[in-house]
This record gives C-alpha cells, structure tokens and sequence, in this order.
C-alpha cells in the first residue's frame, strides 16, 4: 500500500512541475548558434566558436568549444610544464584585424596570468573524453574601431572574417 501510495504522489508531482515550470519560463536549453567550425589537428574533434562578444569598449571576450566526436580520448595539448597548463586551449590564441594588420593576443592579469577559462591542471596535458565537450573563453583588449576580426586557435585553421557583436 506505501509503495502505490508513494508511486501516486510522484506522479502527480511531476504532474504538477510539467504544467508549472513553462508557464514561469523554465524551457528547455536552446541550441547556441555556431559562427564558424573546423576539425583539430588531432583527428575526431570538432572546434566550434561560439561567441566573439564586445564586453566594453576595448575588451572582447571569445568563447569556443572542442567536441570529441569519438569514442576515444583525444589529446589536445602538447605541453605540460607547470601553471601556465590549465591555460593552453587558449593562450596562444589570438585576433587579427587583417585590415589595420594588428594582432590581439589573450590579455594577462597584474600577474602575467591569462585572462582565460582554466581547463584542466597544472603539470598535465589537456584531454578531452570520449563524446565530452570542452568550453572556453578568453578576454583581448582590442579598440572599438576594430569590428571585425580573424579568431586564431591552436590546432585549427584561423576563423576568418568573424564580426564582433555588442
């Protein structure tokens, strides 16, 4: 008797949350649009830039994704040397305005670090598991005049001709 009793309860809770949560706005996640994709170097994972963001007159933030495709780990570094290791998805990344001819690295914090998304540890390469995905970030100072810029990621052919939204 407990157990139906229980089962009945359940049920009409997830009744009542299916009618509740649309109507106080709670939908389910929608797709983020991709602005460019290319596949890395390591064969499997699939780079996806998401978002090239004007946060104030001279900072941009970046975001990208890595999607292991696979069902094998992939590695994505080639590097582990110490602090600088959680970093390396993105501090060699950079911007491009190709028409001024000006390259925008990842900007650095009061102490050189990078202003960047930390993925993974020091001291370790950077993998991704099979059928995971990765999310990073990276912030660059570039002048309100630039527009419009080419998006530099290790492992993969530059994104060309990427507008930067406000």
């Amino acid at each position: 008797m407990r157990v139906r009793h229980r089962s009945q309860l359940t049920f009409t809770i997830l009744a009542a949350l299916a009618v509740v949560l649309p109507a106080r706005g709670f939908q389910p996640a929608q797709a983020v649009k991709v602005l460019a994709s290319a596949e890395h170097e390591v064969g499997g994972v699939k780079v996806e830039l998401l978002e090239a963001k004007r946060d104030s007159p001279t900072v941009v933030t970046v975001r990208w994704r890595y999607r292991n495709e696979t069902n094998e780990s992939k590695q994505l570094t080639h590097q582990r040397t110490g602090w600088m290791d959680p970093y390396r998805l993105s501090v060699e990344s950079y911007l491009l305005d190709e028409v001024k001819q000006i390259k925008f690295p990842v900007s650095r914090d009061d102490d050189r670090r990078p202003v960047a998304s930390r993925n993974g540890q020091p001291n370790q390469y950077i993998s991704i598991r099979p059928k995971a995905t990765i999310e990073v970030w990276a912030k660059y100072i570039v002048p309100e005049s630039s527009g419009t810029v080419t998006v530099a990621i290790d492992g993969i052919s530059p994104f060309g001709k990427i507008a930067i939204t406000k």
